[in-house]
């Protein structure tokens, strides 16, 4: 949904403006979200979180220890049912009549079933946490440090030479560049992973507002 700045503070002080954070797994949408909630009119939904607990899990280790890695058995099946489950926690969240709603979306919202992106883009204020080029290598030592629930998408494949660890570190750009695209296709507006580390939360809510 397109606004103005003009358009999104009066939104914002009426109550009614809807904000949602897409980017990467790791980019800074929940401690960016969780700012933004801490300090302003704002009510926070991590839609992660809902997955997780119709799942049955405790947390997002436990949920990314059921999803596993694409290599692993049984690792499709488990992808598309985590994908259903994120497509109905996304549209229940859309359904939202909270005070200015601020979503904190999954890293692969992308995929969602298309109403639900529909939606989206109809009626929120969709920001793009993009990865600055100094933030792509953390991206990736994060994700294989403490893996987070990941839909490869059919992007990961096995390549000659490379052990399975080797073959999803060389796959891992791949997947960047194709899901860079299609959040920008997604985004109103972009913002850069260096921003967020502002420490103001004042100015980071400057940041997260249309430029004109």
């Amino acid at each position: 949904m397109k606004l103005s700045r003009a358009e999104f503070e009066d939104r914002y002080v009426a109550g009614t403006l809807k904000l949602a954070l897409i980017g990467m797994s790791n980019i800074g949408k929940s401690y960016s979200g969780m700012r933004l909630a801490t300090d302003f009119d704002f009510t926070l939904t991590e839609v992660d979180k809902l997955i997780w607990e119709e799942l049955g899990e405790s947390d997002m280790d436990a949920f990314a220890a059921w999803q596993g890695q694409p290599y692993t058995e049984g690792y499709e099946a488990r992808e598309r049912e985590s994908m259903r489950l994120e497509s109905r926690a996304t549209a229940k969240s859309l359904e939202t009549a909270a005070r200015n709603p601020l979503l904190d979306t999954t890293g692969s919202v992308i995929y969602a079933d298309e109403d639900v992106l529909q939606r989206l883009s109809r009626d929120w204020f969709t920001v793009y946490i993009e990865a600055a080029p100094e933030h792509l290598e953390r991206l990736q030592q994060l994700y294989f440090a403490q893996p987070k629930p990941l839909a490869w998408a059919g992007h990961f494949r096995m390549i000659d030479g490379m052990d399975e660890i080797g073959s999803l570190k060389a796959c891992y750009p791949e997947l960047l560049a194709s899901r860079h695209e299609r959040y920008s296709a997604l985004a109103d507006h972009t913002i850069s992973s260096a921003d967020i580390l502002v420490r103001d939360n004042a100015r980071l809510f400057e940041l997260v507002k249309p430029v004109a």
